[in-house]
């Protein structure tokens, strides 16, 4: 058997390429992975609609993981005094 590979972190500039090609190209989407070794064709198909959305900027990810605490901690109310 082989073994699965731990999730793959593509650079921007690899997305970038890849909707330069299919766009220049025409290209599928399976076509297009194929080309870029990519294993889910679907990855390309959100990189589009993200580039299309957000630009270059949504491709770049965003931060993961629960935010930090100390920003919430401003927003909290004071606990009542006890008469």
């Amino acid at each position: 058997m082989k073994r699965k590979r731990s999730k793959q972190v593509y650079p921007v500039q690899f997305k970038l390429d890849v909707l330069h090609f299919r766009k220049k190209t025409g290209a599928s989407l399976q076509e297009t992975a194929i080309a870029f070794h990519v294993n889910n064709s679907s990855l390309i198909a959100n990189w589009t609609r993200i580039f299309n959305k957000e630009g270059v900027e949504g491709l770049r990810g965003k931060a993961k993981g629960r935010p930090s605490m100390s920003k919430n901690l401003k927003k909290r109310r004071p606990k009542p005094k006890n008469p």
